[in-house]
């Protein structure tokens, strides 16, 4: 579905273009949206456009704080010159805007406002060096000159002229201990709520991987509908990407009538290209093949709607680098005398390729540890790691700050409503991990597929629920979703509760080094990026002999970055720098 706008702000605002799912007009009032906004009046009831446009005549843009769920709204205002655009809490919706002069363009798309002909605008230098580094272009940013995405959570106004853009929710995290069991009734009338509030019927499914929200999201559509849930997962072939076991677990529990497809590399071969060009800026996460196929394989048989378990990590302290983060935190316990006076004078004369591995890991532990969060986030990642004078073209280097991604990500985890670090992971994640990244990929694949998808763990029941679980309780030291295994035992199965956690990844790098076909598709992208002028053609060429000889996995996702940057400038041919 389209949703799209062009209002010039001259005299009354008309004619606006105005293309949207639902819109209506009242007046000198005109809203359009898309997606699901509900009210926070306790029984989250839906709110229509009349309802919307009746707040906004009462209170201005302060009635979006009793506003949740999902959507992207824009509300034209010609007695006051002004046009409203506001993005729902958790940024499952998306919001891009460009204001030129008097007009302003919008759409779910950033590449559509682009596009515009009041717009024409070209792409951005600085936005392939953030995805480079990111694997996609945070916002506000977007990968075109002028247009810029609305973060979650915030509101821009247009007015004179004047774009002026701030947050309209901002989370209050438990600042006292709660009751575990009220936690746990709350958590788990919340579920059956929001898998309920999807409206799921026949032609509705739920992925599986075998995790604990996929598991969690099955059982409850069951549950809630009274039959067997239908269920999609996705295996690999190869043991350490595998985790059928565990959704074998998860139907078997819940009777689920279950769907299995092993991708492959030929698949990655088929479905590169038509990936690289469903998004409308460049995007490198490689677990939109699974997505995908998982979607395709539902679509193929007879699914219209998918619920998809997207967010539970990130509301209930489940990803592996809250426990990594907090171990390294435990360095700045440490008086500041004896750290820099004893510590890293005494870690720098360590090798850092030392043979005793010891004082390699004591060394690689301060380097990490003295890297300011949420940087440190990156200190693993190959493209933040790399000397970035032999891996990009001096020419496009100096149209670039290669420190710009990285001062966004400190502004995010600065505007956090609390100095808990689990908090701010949270909330960083948020952004980062769930709007700019996950919910893009899910998305963008199921509408590939012709998939409608819900999210019921972004349900605001759920989100509420979260911000009172005290950080002791949600991560027990350094286990991951202490209270989430501990609210959902009996629920889910004992093997799904106590496993480790593995995640929907892609063994790319480990096909790539045998698959003839898969090969000459990456080999030949990488060939076209090296006559782009952004990356060093060494460097590409000492990549893939990195990869060769090297972890399949670590270099592989950066190789699939860049392939990736290059099947997208082939597909978008009309952005240009």
């Amino acid at each position: 579905m389209r949703f799209f706008g062009s209002v010039a702000a001259k005299a009354d605002f008309t004619p606006p273009t105005i293309e949207a799912p639902w819109q209506g007009t009242e007046g000198d009032l005109t809203v359009a949206l898309q997606g699901g906004p509900v009210w926070l009046d306790g029984a989250f009831t839906v709110a229509s456009t009349a309802d919307l446009l009746t707040a906004y005549r009462g209170a201005g843009t302060r009635f979006l704080a009793r506003l949740s769920g999902r959507f992207a709204l824009a509300i034209i205002d010609r007695s006051a010159g002004r046009v409203v655009l506001a993005l729902d809490r958790m940024g499952i919706e998306r919001l891009a805007y460009a204001a030129c002069g008097n007009r302003i363009v919008f759409s779910t798309s950033a590449e559509e406002v682009a596009r515009d002909p009041s717009v024409n605008a070209r792409l951005r230098t600085q936005a392939l060096f953030d995805y480079l580094l990111l694997h996609m272009v945070p916002a506000p940013a977007t990968a075109f000159e002028g247009v810029y995405k609305l973060r979650a959570g915030t509101v821009a106004v247009f007015e004179r002229g004047r774009t002026t853009v701030e947050r309209y929710w901002t989370p209050e995290f438990a600042t006292r201990d709660a009751s575990f069991d009220e936690l746990r009734q709350g958590l788990l009338d919340g579920l059956r709520s929001s898998v309920a509030a999807c409206n799921p019927d026949d032609h509705t499914g739920a992925f599986l991987s075998g995790g604990l929200d996929s598991s969690t999201v099955a059982g409850m559509l069951g549950a809630v509908t009274d039959r067997s849930p239908r269920t999609f997962s996705i295996g690999f072939g190869v043991d350490e990407f595998n985790e059928l076991d565990y959704a074998r677990i998860a139907v078997r529990r819940f009777g689920a009538t279950s769907v299995e497809y092993a991708v492959s590399a030929d698949d990655i071969v088929s479905a590169f290209q038509d990936i690289a060009g469903a998004y409308d800026e460049p995007f490198g996460n490689s677990s939109a093949v699974p997505t995908y196929f998982c979607a395709k394989i539902a679509r193929e048989h007879g699914i219209e709607h998918l619920l998809a378990g997207d967010g539970g990590d990130e509301l209930f302290g489940g990803n592996e680098r809250y426990a990594r983060q907090r171990i390294f935190e435990a360095y700045w316990r440490v008086p500041q005398a004896i750290r820099a006076g004893l510590i890293e004078p005494v870690s720098r004369v360590i090798d850092a390729e030392s043979r005793f591995t010891p004082l390699r890991k004591a060394r690689s532990y301060v380097d990490q540890a003295r890297i300011p969060m949420p940087e440190r986030l990156e200190s693993w990642n190959y493209m933040y790691r790399i000397d970035l004078a032999a891996m990009l073209e001096a020419e496009f280097r100096s149209t670039v700050d290669t420190r710009a991604p990285l001062r966004g990500m400190a502004e995010v985890y600065a505007q956090t409503p609390s100095d808990v670090l689990m908090h701010r992971m949270l909330f960083f994640d948020w952004q980062y991990t769930l709007s700019d990244n996950d919910l893009r990929k899910v998305g963008t694949m199921c509408a590939l597929a012709g998939i409608r998808v819900s999210y019921p763990m972004l349900d605001p029941r759920i989100i509420d629920l979260s911000l009172r679980v005290p950080p002791k309780m949600m991560m027990n030291g350094l286990e991951l979703r202490s209270f989430y295994k501990r609210a959902l035992r009996g629920f889910l199965p004992d093997e799904i509760l106590d496993k480790t956690k593995h995640g929907f990844g892609l063994p790319f790098g480990v096909w790539l080094k045998t698959h003839r076909r898969l090969g000459e598709l990456i080999y030949g992208l990488l060939g076209d990026l090296k006559r782009r002028g952004i990356v060093q053609p060494a460097f590409i060429d000492n990549l893939i002999v990195e990869h060769r000889q090297g972890h399949p996995g670590y270099f592989g996702y950066a190789i699939w970055d860049l392939a990736m940057l290059e099947a997208w400038l082939q597909a978008h041919p009309e952005a240009r720098l």
